[in-house]
């Protein structure tokens, strides 16, 4: 192996685990967070990790991270850890925007995680119809959007498809399935204005840069879709499908939430962002 491979290799795998201790970290001093249980079908529940950066936020961003979308938050020592996952990367970010941020374990009897099938059943809607209830009483919840990336997005896209609920505002889609992998989603049926964010160069074989824009097509009733392609970042400490690379924004986090959250503020998006 040459030296300067060899070294780079080094590096990357030191930027993945600096990433690591971050996530670890105690989190917004002033604020609020906590992992809250929710009962949601018989016998089953569904932990949620709640953040808060004050008191005042009324929007909550349901989030649903990718794999099988479990194990993405936890509590050791007294410290709240989050996963290398784009979106609980960037959960506090998102809170400190002035959101309460949801984040969504698999369900207690999905003991694997989450299959896409169940991401896309009848009883994933009804854990989620729960939770949107359990949001609105006990945090004052008066609208939400529904935040998916990587397989998160089959989540977001087939809920927003079958719940019909004025206080979903919108979804944001980040990494997407193409839809030739969603097929058990009707896409006239979702009407929510849509983001969708991709890095131009993903390079999981799963989320092509051509998928997204076939997802944009498909949502013919949507209001309104915005397609932001990515580029730029810095060199992938994890493989092709996995958070630390392009897949994940590994090094362009900071301008992809601030589309989201320029998006969410109802500005305008740029088609193209980069860093």
């Amino acid at each position: 192996m040459h030296l300067k491979t060899h070294i780079r290799r080094i590096l990357f795998t030191l930027a993945g685990f600096m990433v690591s201790l971050w996530l670890v970290a105690p989190v917004l001093a002033a604020g609020y967070e906590a992992i809250e249980i929710v009962p949601t079908r018989p016998n089953v529940t569904v932990r949620l990790l709640v953040i808060k950066a004050n008191s005042k936020p009324v929007t909550a961003l349901i989030l649903f991270p990718g794999a099988n979308g479990s194990k993405h938050f936890g509590e050791r020592d007294g410290r709240f850890w989050v996963s290398n996952n784009f979106l609980m990367r960037s959960a506090r970010d998102l809170a400190s925007a002035g959101y309460i941020v949801v984040a969504v374990d698999a369900p207690s009897d999905q003991i694997s995680g989450m299959s896409d099938s169940f991401r896309t059943s009848p009883a994933h809607a009804k854990d989620t119809r729960k939770i949107i209830a359990y949001l609105k009483e006990k945090h004052h919840v008066t609208s939400l959007y529904l935040v998916g990336t990587s397989r998160g997005t089959i989540s977001a896209a087939y809920l927003s498809s079958v719940i019909d609920d004025p206080m979903i505002g919108g979804v944001i889609l980040s990494a997407v399935y193409p839809p030739a992998d969603l097929g058990s989603i009707d896409f006239s049926e979702i009407d929510d204005p849509v983001l969708i964010i991709h890095h131009v160069y993903d390079q999981c074989r799963v989320t092509p840069y051509q998928g997204a824009m076939d997802l944009k097509n498909r949502l013919t009733e949507s209001p309104k879709v915005d397609l932001v392609g990515v580029s730029g970042g810095i060199p992938p400490a994890s493989g092709p499908c996995e958070a630390l690379s392009n897949h994940g924004f590994y090094g362009v986090e900071q301008p992809v939430v601030r589309a989201m959250t320029d998006w969410l503020a109802g500005k305008p998006v740029p088609e193209r962002i980069s860093k």
